[in-house]
């Protein structure tokens, strides 16, 4: 029998891989929560009660697809997907085991170009009905409850559910103008109504440190990885691919990240930070790099 060479194995994994479907397949690795978009203080739960919208404006490129070894696929394929996820937070009055009470709710409207084909529409709907922050003068310790429910457009969701917790904390320097900020998320995922595959839980570790050099302008390095806790629940169908061309569909993934950010406090109301990053180390998944362009308003100034 003659044995299928590597350029075969990496065709034939980069045309399920960069289509758009595959992403509700959770073949290429990642989950719903994406690292390193946030800005670096945006996961600390806000010191003033009220209502605050923040929109992240995101665009991520990938050519690059690795194996379970990290070795290259391919590098010829495309993945791009431009978003946008306006977020609505409401900071109650109302404190919950010691700490101050918050609730998030945040759509999705994606875009998609991938090598395999492009999708658009809405994506899957995050609600986040539990964020709570215990507050001191120079740290923040946060917990997250929230859920991923699959209620978007056919082409972009991941028609599955995802529960994440997350914890943030942070240690405030110089009076609060510098921030050192260290975050982990856990993602648990079910199966996939469409593909009947379920991903493997993700784990999220997301560190930073923010720096106002003014009152208004704010700089910032961070960094992050993200692995899966354990390999996807993959069909028949995906194990007679691994089998026949040797290739590691499903197995576990895993990517690295570091970048920078900017920010800058138009007014008392309204900030845009931009931030960037690039991928490294990958496994069994797409490497490449995002990049955000965030607006926040405050009906508050706070300035």
């Amino acid at each position: 029998m003659k044995k299928n060479s590597p350029i075969t194995r990496a065709l034939v994994f980069a045309g399920l891989i960069m289509s758009p479907l595959s992403h509700a397949d959770g073949l290429f690795g990642s989950g719903h929560y994406s690292a390193g978009i946030s800005n670096i203080r945006d996961l600390t739960v806000p010191r003033e009660a009220g209502f605050i919208y923040e929109q992240y404006n995101i665009y991520y490129s990938a050519s690059k697809l690795t194996d379970s070894s990290g070795n290259t696929l391919t590098s010829e394929g495309h993945y791009n997907v431009l978003a946008i996820a306006p977020t609505f937070i409401w900071v109650t009055e109302q404190q919950l085991l010691g700490a101050r009470y918050a609730f998030t709710v945040n759509p999705l409207l994606v875009d998609t170009e991938a090598s395999g084909g492009d999708a658009s529409g809405v994506g899957d709907l995050f609600v986040q009905p539990l964020w709570l922050g215990w507050q001191a003068p120079q740290y923040d310790i946060n917990f997250g409850l929230g859920v991923y429910a699959p209620t978007g457009n056919s082409d972009v969701t991941l028609d599955l559910w995802t529960l994440q917790l997350q914890t943030a904390g942070y240690y405030y320097l110089m009076e609060g103008a510098g921030a050192l900020m260290l975050a982990v998320t856990y993602e648990a995922h079910t199966e996939s109504d469409s593909t009947k595959v379920t991903p493997g839980d993700h784990i999220s570790l997301e560190y930073g440190y923010s720096q106002y050099l003014t009152q208004q302008l704010e700089v910032g390095i961070r960094g992050y990885s993200q692995w899966q806790v354990e390999s996807d629940d993959i069909t028949d169908r995906h194990d007679k691919i691994n089998e026949a061309l040797n290739t590691s569909i499903g197995a576990k993934s895993q990517v690295h990240g570091v970048g920078v950010s900017v920010g800058y406090w138009v007014n008392g109301n309204w900030n845009i930070t931009a931030n960037a990053a690039t991928e490294f180390k990958s496994k069994a998944r797409i490497e490449g790099e995002s990049y955000s362009l965030n607006i926040t308003y405050l009906p508050k100034a706070i300035f």
